[in-house]
């Protein structure tokens, strides 16, 4: 009995001291993550509350907001990805996949397509025909109508006799006035139903294949991005505002969310540094008990 006694008085010190090391490093570990929230007695603040980490979580989301966008993905780093064949392809693909430009038109600007469309063929209208009634018509037709004449007369004397450059240059005051008549009524209904009339030809074709071949479009519209990207990566990298982003969401992260990302990387590091605790415990428990046996 008094053998048992005096293992068990050796052994409790060195046993007693990896309880303690594993029970003050499990708190430790816990006191990284919680609580989660400050705790109050009253007014009174309890201290050690929220845990380090939600209480430090501001300051460590912008840590890593800053490392990512400084050391992680980096500007050139953004630039050689949008850069890449992949990603080129991708994109150049997917304009030439595009659905036909009725279809584009009403995915990109919505149930006012049509409205849209019809605004901007009577600007289209107006523009041609203003730019036809803002011509000198009469001094064309004298000029053209001169050369023509000239033409005729010159194969065809006898119709020379009648229809001459002078005959012309009578005519074509007359005419230029009828032909602006024309264009400011019945012309401008006319020439707004064929711009109507090609525009549903043009709305019926795949953007693809608007201006060519897909085999000759592939390669010109993968420079053209690429030209783009590259003359223009600083500016979309800045654009991205990584570190803002990074540091909002971690920010906005819940306490409870946080734990779980640190613990799902971290796990067996924290469990054997609790572990660690009771071997460190045991030893000084075993030092502690030599020094008393002195």
């Amino acid at each position: 009995m008094e053998q048992f006694l005096e293992i068990l008085s050796l052994a409790a010190g060195p046993v007693i001291g990896a309880i303690i090391g594993i029970f003050t490093n499990y708190i430790a570990v816990k006191m990284l993550f919680r609580p989660y929230r400050a705790k109050y007695i009253g007014k009174l603040h309890v201290p050690f509350t929220p845990g380090i980490i939600p209480r430090r979580q501001p300051a460590l989301a912008a840590a890593l907001g800053r490392m990512v966008s400084e050391k992680l993905v980096r500007p050139e780093d953004i630039k050689r990805v949008l850069l890449s064949d992949e990603l080129t392809n991708t994109v150049v693909g997917a304009i030439l996949s595009l659905p036909p430009a009725r279809e584009s038109g009403k995915m990109l600007i919505g149930e006012n397509y049509e409205v849209q469309r019809g605004k901007l063929l009577d600007l289209l209208t107006d523009k041609i025909a203003k730019g036809i009634t803002s011509l000198d018509l009469a001094e064309l037709l004298k000029q053209e109508g001169g050369n023509i004449v000239s033409g005729i007369a010159s194969r065809n004397p006898l119709i020379g006799m009648f229809l001459n450059e002078g005959t012309i240059a009578t005519l074509a005051p007359t005419l230029a006035e009828h032909i602006m008549k024309f264009i400011e009524g019945d012309g401008k209904v006319k020439l707004r139903a064929l711009l109507e009339s090609e525009a549903e030809k043009i709305e019926e074709k795949p953007l693809g294949e608007l201006f060519g071949r897909r085999e000759d479009l592939e390669p010109m519209l993968a420079n053209v991005y690429r030209r783009l990207v590259s003359d223009h990566a600083d500016t979309l990298a800045a654009r991205f505002h990584i570190a803002e982003i990074v540091e909002k969401r971690v920010s906005a992260m819940p306490p409870e969310d946080l734990e779980h990302l640190i613990l799902s990387v971290m796990k067996k590091e924290l469990n054997d540094v609790i572990r660690l605790g009771a071997v460190i415990g045991f030893i000084m428990g075993i030092f502690t008990t030599l020094i008393n046996m002195l």
